[in-house]
């Protein structure tokens, strides 16, 4: 457990650096985030915001943003998606960019078939790409195209045996620790954990996988303001890269993440 406290901590420290960069301007070893949320909203802690990829240009991951109050990608009918297009503007991200990304959004409306492949890199690296899709065949074919030329390689290994699979959920702190505690045993979760980010306080409750959605809405029903609700993969032995080895990560990083249909990756990476 105390694995498992580290490694979001750490996630947490680096997540809450980024804003809206350029992508060139990102550490080459780590996956960076940035928050969706209206400045009105509760902001949601770093390690829970939206994966965002590119190269060369302001990053804005407008992905998801349909899901959102108005579940369309007309900014005119979805307040919160034409605030997140303004704030990308603001950022100097190019008019056509922006219409790209909601071209992809409207055409990942219908893609309901989500998974997790695997895939090995130099000197023990391990990444899990989860993905959302409605051909998962050809996404397989476009992700191996895409780790051509790269030291990346998918694999029927199982090494998802190597992460501890868990449902994570986060919410506004509600009350205190004993509460939330007896709150997490009548609903059913494994766990609950209080932390603090950027003077927010916030729990942490810890279920299994398949019991996400029901401990959510438990919650919900309990009156905690769900901040985010996912699958999280944390590996149970992380691992250290040279110079080199990480540079290799990089482009593997880079081409996977170009993929529309890619949701999250998540690696062994110290």
């Amino acid at each position: 457990m105390s694995q498992i406290k580290a490694e979001r901590r750490r996630r947490l420290k680096e997540a809450a650096s980024f804003s809206f960069l350029p992508c060139s301007e990102k550490p080459v070893n780590r996956t960076p985030f940035l928050s969706l949320s209206a400045s009105s909203a509760p902001q949601p802690p770093g390690i829970f915001r939206g994966r965002v990829s590119g190269k060369g240009q302001t990053c804005v991951r407008l992905e998801g943003i349909r899901r959102l109050k108005g579940g369309t990608t007309n900014p005119s009918n979805n307040l919160k998606l034409s605030q997140v297009i303004e704030r990308a503007k603001k950022a100097d991200m190019p008019a056509a960019s922006i219409k790209s990304l909601l071209a992809k959004m409207e055409a990942r409306k219908n893609k309901t078939q989500t998974g997790v492949i695997e895939v090995r890199g130099p000197n023990g690296y391990i990444m899990l790409v989860c993905y959302i899709t409605d051909n998962p065949k050809s996404f397989l074919i476009e992700l191996n195209s895409k780790l051509k030329k790269t030291k990346g390689k998918t694999t029927n290994t199982s090494v998802k045996n190597m992460f501890i699979h868990t449902g994570s959920i986060i919410v506004k702190k509600k009350g205190n620790l004993e509460q939330a505690m007896e709150d997490a045993i009548n609903i059913g979760a494994e766990d609950v954990e209080e932390f603090m980010e950027n003077d927010m306080e916030y729990f942490q409750f810890k279920c299994d996988p398949k019991l996400l959605n029901k401990i959510k809405g438990l919650l919900k029903d309990r009156e905690y303001y769900v901040l985010l609700a996912e699958e999280d993969y944390t590996p149970k032995i992380v691992i250290e890269l040279n110079e080199s080895d990480l540079e290799a990560v990089s482009h593997i990083r880079e081409r996977v993440l170009s993929l529309e249909d890619v949701n999250k990756i998540h690696d062994n990476l110290a």
